[in-house]
């Protein structure tokens, strides 16, 4: 029996499928890309018997291979919080979506796990822009202002390096960075550990932002402004987030 694990790239698909594993580790082959490249479940090759978990990508969008993958036998499990379409009825698909614009994927995956590893589901939310849901969750919590900050940093940072035309663009591929978050319970203590990754990620984003502030403006209006990027990593990144 095979394990596969296809997630979204940015902070909602990585820090969902953190939490899945810490609750129920496994040896699974992993299979990801940048935020917007959604169409990974044609990236299965599964055969009867197989466990296929399936985080953050649009049921919708991946219909035929969702179909394409149970035909084979093979089990699903999918989390998502984007336009499922019409959900198959099928014995072998476990299916947990909800389209609420006040969750993310990640929100679902805690109250899946009974909020285990609730600071995870915190810092996707950050990292998803639910920023209001993400600080209420924290003061609910009784998290102090510093690790709460903390946490929203590391979500937007998470969130932000999954921004790029290509693997190539981004700080660090999104499958990496899962090897190293699922290495720790909290993010709290990832960010203590690693703090080399997430200062990496945290002064990358700042250093886009900035680097974008300064490029040429060839036009302003009240409405408009158009700006100039050159052909270089960070441009991509930043036009890729600005899509």
């Amino acid at each position: 029996m095979a394990c596969f694990d296809v997630f979204n790239g940015d902070a909602d698909g990585i820090c969902s499928l953190v939490q899945l594993r810490l609750a129920a580790p496994a040896e699974s082959t992993l299979i990801t890309g940048v935020k917007r490249d959604i169409d990974l479940l044609k990236h299965v090759e599964a055969t009867v018997g197989d466990v296929v978990t399936v985080l953050d990508i649009s049921m919708q969008k991946n219909a035929a291979e969702l179909h394409r993958v149970l035909d084979t036998g093979a089990s699903v499990s999918y989390f998502d919080h984007h336009q499922s379409g019409d959900i198959p009825n099928h014995p072998a698909l476990s299916a947990h979506i909800d389209l609420s614009p006040t969750t993310c994927t990640a929100l679902i995956v805690d109250q899946f796990l009974k909020q285990r590893f609730h600071l995870w589901a915190m810092t996707a939310a950050f990292g998803d822009n639910l920023t209001e849901v993400a600080e209420a969750l924290a003061k609910q919590a009784g998290l102090i202002e510093k690790d709460t900050l903390a946490l929203q940093q590391l979500g937007i940072a998470l969130n932000y390096n999954g921004y790029g035309s290509s693997l190539e663009d981004l700080f660090y591929h999104p499958a990496d960075l899962y090897r190293q978050c699922v290495a720790f319970t909290t993010p709290l203590d990832f960010i203590h550990e690693r703090s080399d990754i997430f200062n990496r990620l945290n002064d990358g984003y700042h250093q886009d932002m900035s680097a974008a502030q300064q490029a040429p403006l060839i036009y302003q209006s009240d409405s408009v402004a158009v700006v100039v990027l050159p052909q270089e990593a960070w441009a991509r990144r930043r036009w890729c987030f600005w899509q």
